[in-house]
C-alpha cells in the first residue's frame, strides 16, 4: 500500500520552529478555542473575542466537516504509538500535559479533510464522498509521530498521511468538492497542554517532535469518511457521525 508522502502534503511546511532557549507560550487560537475546554476558568484562557462565536470554547450553531474517523483501538494496538506517548510522558513537561482529557476524546480522534463553504457545497462533499467510497472504500491512513505546527500552539498532533489513490491524493477531490482551496494538512489533535512551557521544557518538545518526525506511529486499514458535527473543536460537548458509507469493515 502506497501513502502521500511529505513531499506533496503541508506538514514540513507547517512546523513550529522552536528557537534556542526561548519558552514555549500557548497561542491566542488555543487559547480561545482549546483552553477553556481543557482547563475551565484557566487565568490564561480567552473567554470570546468580538467577531468569533466561541463562548468558553464553545459556539452556538453546530459546525459540520468531512473527517476521516481513527479508531482508539487502533493506536492502544500500536507498539509504535505507545512509544511515542511513553516518550511523552516521561518527558519533562509532561505534568502540563492534560492527559484526561485524551480519555474524555478517545472516541472522538479524527483528521479533519475538508468543511464546506455553502448547502450546495455540502451537498457536493458527500456526493463526492460517497462516489470514493463505493469505488475504492475508506482510504487507509498512516499516522506520523508527536507534530507542533505554526498554529494552535498548545495543541500535539499526529500528522495523517492518505492512501494514494489512482496515484493521487484523494482529499485533494474532496476539497475541491467542498468549494475551499487544496491543503493537504490533516493532522489529528491527541494531546493538549493545560500549561506554557518553559525554556527546558520547551527544548525537550523541540527534540521529541525532531526525533519522531518521519516516523510512523501507526496504520488505519479504513479511515472511515463521515460528516461530523460538534459544538466545539475538541468535540467534548457531543458529536454527531454521520457516516458516508455503509461497510462492515473488520
Amino acid at each position: 500500500m502506497e501513502f502521500c508522502a511529505d513531499d506533496v502534503l503541508a506538514y514540513a511546511g507547517a512546523r513550529h520552529r522552536f528557537v534556542a532557549g526561548a519558552p514555549f507560550a500557548l497561542g491566542e487560537d488555543y487559547r480561545l478555542a482549546h483552553l477553556p475546554l481543557v482547563r475551565p476558568g484557566h487565568r490564561m484562557a480567552i473567554r470570546s473575542v468580538h467577531g468569533r462565536d466561541y463562548v468558553d470554547g464553545r459556539y452556538a450553531t453546530p459546525r459540520a466537516a468531512l473527517v476521516a474517523h481513527v479508531p482508539a483501538e487502533a493506536l492502544e494496538a500500536s507498539a509504535e504509538f505507545q512509544a511515542a506517548e511513553a516518550a511523552l510522558r516521561a518527558a519533562p513537561f509532561a505534568a502540563k500535559i492534560a492527559w484526561e482529557i485524551c480519555e474524555r476524546r478517545r472516541q472522538a480522534l479524527h483528521a479533519s479533510i475538508a468543511r464546506p463553504s455553502s448547502e450546495a457545497a455540502a451537498v457536493r462533499l458527500r456526493a463526492t464522498a460517497a462516489a470514493l467510497t463505493t469505488a475504492h472504500g475508506a482510504p487507509a491512513l498512516r499516522l506520523g509521530g508527536p507534530f507542533v505546527g505554526s498554529r494552535n500552539h498548545g495543541r500535539i498532533y499526529l500528522p495523517a498521511y492518505p492512501q494514494r489513490i489512482e496515484g493521487g491524493n484523494p482529499y485533494d477531490a474532496l476539497q475541491r468538492a467542498a468549494g475551499q482551496d487544496v491543503w493537504p494538512f490533516y493532522a489529528v489533535g491527541i494531546w493538549h497542554l493545560a500549561e506554557a512551557l518553559d525554556a527546558h521544557e520547551a527544548a525537550a518538545l523541540a527534540d521529541l517532535c525532531a526525533g519522531w518526525f518521519g516516523r510512523e506511529t501507526a496504520r488505519i486499514p479504513f479511515a472511515r469518511l463521515a460528516i461530523l458535527t460538534v459544538t466545539d473543536d475538541l468535540a467534548l460537548g457531543g458529536a454527531n457521525w454521520d457516516w458516508i458509507d455503509s461497510y462492515d469493515y473488520p
